[in-house]
Formats: C-alpha cells, structure tokens, sequence
C-alpha cells in the first residue's frame, strides 16, 4: 500500500470517528438536559446552572465544554460522559426520563443525598460499563430491578 493511500485511509478513519464522538456528546447533552427538564429543586437556588447548552454555537469547537465541564459530570478522552456525582444536590424526581442507553462510557452514577423517587427502572441495565452506582438515601419505591446485578 503507498503511503498516500495510508492517509486516505487514515484521514478518512479519523473523519468517521471524530463525527461519533460530537455526535454521541451532542446525543448525552441532550439526554441530560432532558432529564434536568423533568427535574426540580428543594432549595431556591436555581437547578444545574451550569448545564446549558447554545445551540448556535459550533458544538465540535465547544466540545470540551459540553458537558465535561458541568457540574457534576466528568468525561472520558473521547469526551463521552462517563461519570456522573449528583449527591447531595438537593434534586427531586425520578429516573424514568433518563435515558440510560445514551450512556454506554457511564461507569460511575451517584445520585445519594437527594429527593429521587418512583421505582428505579430496568433499563438501568443499559448502563453495561458501570461498575459504581449509590442511589441510597433518596425515596424509591419498588424491588430492585435484576438488571442491576
């Protein structure tokens, strides 16, 4: 193989790749945000602040500020979410509007400390990397789904 077909290939490789990952980013701010829209407050302080998005910025040049940088969220290399510590953030509702399968780098989720209540969905079972999950001390209701395990 000649070198220059070496950088098309490479080039090409790199195009495709570059695209998932904006695009699986993009995919997980709107997911979360979402689900911040079905969330509410116990306190007067205003919910998430720091999780916003403007659509009429340029998403791949702005990538490294959604949503690594919000509040809570850490990102892996590839800028896909994978942690997530809201404990203790003074949150009420549920987890029926997360959209688990968004998430599959998601190998951290703690959400203890809060007002989360309902039953925790089976399709927590979506999240196949994680390997940390504390949901205690909020008001869920129901069994535990297997999917957990």
């Amino acid at each position: 193989m000649s070198p220059l077909s070496i950088s098309i290939i490479f080039l090409a490789t790199c195009t495709v790749f570059c695209t998932l990952n904006v695009d699986s980013s993009l995919e997980e701010v709107e997911a979360l945000l979402k689900w911040k829209a079905t969330l509410h407050s116990q306190n007067t302080s205003i919910l998430l602040p720091s999780w916003t998005y403007d659509p009429n910025l340029n998403f791949s040049a702005q990538k490294t500020l959604y949503p690594c940088k919000w509040y809570g969220v850490s990102c892996n290399e590839n800028g896909s979410v994978n942690r997530l510590n809201l404990s203790s953030s003074g949150l009420n509702g549920t987890l029926d509007h997360m959209p688990f399968s968004l998430f599959p780098n998601l190998v951290y989720f703690q959400l203890s400390n809060n007002n989360f209540y309902g039953i925790i969905p089976s399709e927590i079972g979506y999240l196949s990397n994680l390997v940390y999950l504390d949901i205690s001390s909020n008001q869920f209701t129901g069994i535990i789904p297997e999917e957990i395990s």
